[in-house]
C-alpha cells in the first residue's frame, strides 16, 4: 500500500475522479484481454499458476490447467493460416512456449514445446511476412527480442535483438502502408528503431537516438499515417510518421508531468504513472500535454482499459482498479472502520475532522462551550474556534489550518492529531485514513 503521512504536509485536489480497489484475488496472475475465438470480441483471460481462466460477465471458467511452470506471459493469434486462433503460453525460468488450440470445445496442446532459457515477459502473434502464418513476437527476461516465423505448424527464430540492446518495450503497425506489420522498439541504451520486412528477410527501416533514455513508446493507429511517440528520461516528447516515402518527426516537446510509464487509452488519452505524482490522463496537443485527472498515490507498469474501466499492475503482478470517487473517505482507528462515526469536510483545499466526533472514539472526555476540552489520563487540551493553535499546560502549539466550528462541532486539520498522541495516515489514492496511537511528548511514556 502506497501511504502518505498527513502532519503539516497541505492536501490539495483532495476530491479525485477514481479511486483505487485493490484485486488481492489476482495476486500474481497474468492478464490478457484478446479476441480468443477470432468473433471481433475481446474476452479477459487470466493466468494463476498453472492454469488458466476465461472470464466471462463475472463468470471465471477454467480452460487450461497443469501447465508444467509458471505462467509468465500469454498471446493469441493465427498461427496455422486457418483463421482459428491459438493460445500461446509463456512460463518462467526454462521459458517453455506451449501452443493450445480449440478441439470441440476444449483447449489442447499441439506440438512439442519451445525452450527459450529465459523467462518469457511478454508474447505477441503477428504475420510479419503477410503470408497468412501468424509469427511469434518474444520479450525475455534478459530483455532480448526475438521473432519466430510460422511455417506450416511450426516456429523457426529468425530474428533477435544484438547483447547490446535491452529492449524495453514494442510496438507493431504498418509504418509505411505497405500491407506488411512493421516492429517499432525501444532499447534502455535510448535506441529506437524499425524493422520492416523486404525480400525475405527483416531489414532496418529507420532508427534514431533521441536525447535520454527511452522509458515509454506508444503509437496512435487510429490516422491515416500511425504515429509512433516516444518520451524518453529527460521527459521529451518525440512524434514520428511516415510521408512522402520517409520517417518524418511529427511532435518535439518537453513533457515533465509525464512519468516512467504511459500508456495510450484510445478514446481516453494517455494514462501515466509517475512515482512522483500518481496515476494521470493527458490530452495530447501537438505541442504539449493538458491533464485532465490525477489521482495520488500510486504506480503500475502495465494498464489496458476494458468495458470502461481502468486496470493495472504493478511490477509484483499486484493487480488494481480504478472506479468512481465520491469524495467519502473511509477512516479507521487500529484497524478498525469508524467511517459512521465521525464526519469530515473539506474546507479551503484542506481535509477538516469532526474533533468532537473524533475525540471521544479516541478515548477522549470532551467538554463542549464557548472553549472545547479534551481531558484524558489527567492530561488535557483546550481549542477554540478561529485560532490557530492548541492549548496544552499553559503552552499554545501553533497547527495547520484554523479551528473551524460548523453545527457546534469543532472541526481541524488532520496535524493536531499527533499532539492528542495518535499518527494518522492517509491514503489519498483509496480515500482511506489510518490513525494508530504515537503517544506524544504531552503525554506519559507509559502510555
Amino acid at each position: 500500500m502506497l501511504v502518505l503521512t498527513l502532519l503539516i504536509v497541505p492536501i490539495t485536489a483532495l476530491a479525485s475522479p477514481y479511486i483505487v480497489v485493490d484485486e488481492p484475488a489476482l495476486k500474481g496472475a497474468i492478464i490478457l484481454i484478446a479476441d480468443l475465438y477470432n468473433r471481433g470480441e475481446t474476452t479477459c483471460l487470466v493466468a494463476q499458476g498453472s492454469s488458466i481462466y476465461l472470464v466471462e460477465n463475472g463468470t471465471k471458467t477454467e480452460i487450461i490447467n497443469n501447465i508444467s511452470g509458471q505462467i509468465s506471459a500469454m498471446a493469441v493469434g493465427d498461427l496455422t493460416g486457418d483463421l482459428k486462433n491459438n493460445l500461446i503460453v509463456g512460463t518462467a525460468n526454462a521459458g517453455a512456449l506451449y501452443v493450445y488450440q480449440e478441439q470441440n470445445g476444449h483447449w489442447v496442446r499441439v506440438g512439442q514445446p519451445l525452450y527459450m532459457w529465459d523467462t518469457i515477459q511478454k508474447l505477441e502473434v503477428h504475420d510479419f511476412n503477410n503470408d497468412g502464418w501468424g509469427d511469434l513476437l518474444i520479450l525475455t527476461g534478459q530483455k532480448e527480442a526475438q521473432i519466430l516465423l510460422s511455417w506450416e505448424g511450426k516456429l523457426y527464430p529468425f530474428w533477435k535483438t544484438g547483447s547490446d540492446q535491452r529492449v524495453i518495450d514494442w510496438q507493431v503497425v504498418d509504418v509505411n502502408q505497405d500491407g506488411f506489420d512493421d516492429l517499432i522498439y525501444i532499447a534502455q541504451s535510448g535506441y529506437i528503431g524499425i524493422l520492416t520486412w523486404d525480400d525475405q528477410e527483416f531489414v532496418s527501416l529507420w532508427e534514431n537516438y533521441p536525447w535520454g533514455q527511452m522509458e515509454s513508446l506508444i503509437v496512435l493507429p487510429q490516422q491515416r499515417s500511425p504515429e509512433w511517440i516516444a518520451v524518453t528520461s529527460q521527459k521529451m516528447l518525440y512524434g514520428w510518421r511516415w510521408q512522402d516515402g520517409e520517417v518524418v518527426l511529427s511532435r518535439h516537446f518537453h513533457a515533465a508531468d509525464l512519468g516512467e510509464s504511459i500508456f495510450h487509452i484510445p478514446g481516453q488519452g494517455l494514462l501515466s504513472f509517475s512515482k512522483k505524482t500518481g496515476a494521470s490522463l493527458f490530452e495530447l496537443k501537438s505541442g504539449s500535454i493538458s491533464e485532465k485527472w490525477r489521482v495520488p498515490g500510486v504506480f503500475a507498469t502495465k494498464a489496458f482499459y476494458h468495458d470502461g474501466t481502468y486496470f493495472f499492475s504493478d511490477a509484483a503482478l499486484n493487480h488494481y482498479r480504478l472506479v468512481p470517487g465520491n469524495g467519502q473517505w473511509r477512516i479507521f482507528v487500529n484497524n478498525e472502520e469508524i467511517t459512521d462515526l465521525v464526519q469530515t469536510r473539506e474546507y479551503n483545499g484542506q481535509l477538516y475532522y469532526n474533533l468532537q466526533e473524533l475525540g471521544s472514539v479516541l478515548g477522549f472526555t470532551v467538554i463542549s462551550g464557548g472553549y472545547w476540552h479534551f481531558l484524558k489520563d489527567g492530561h488535557y487540551l483546550t481549542i477554540e474556534p478561529g485560532t490557530d493553535y492548541v492549548k496544552t499546560a499553559g503552552l499554545k502549539i501553533p497547527i495547520t489550518g484554523s479551528i473551524q466550528s460548523w453545527e457546534g462541532a469543532p472541526y481541524v486539520t488532520g496535524d493536531l492529531l499527533p499532539i492528542m498522541g495518535w499518527s494518522i495516515e492517509l491514503d489519498r489514492a483509496r480515500q482511506q485514513i489510518w490513525l494508530y496511537p504515537n503517544w506524544g511528548w504531552w503525554l506519559p511514556e507509559d502510555k
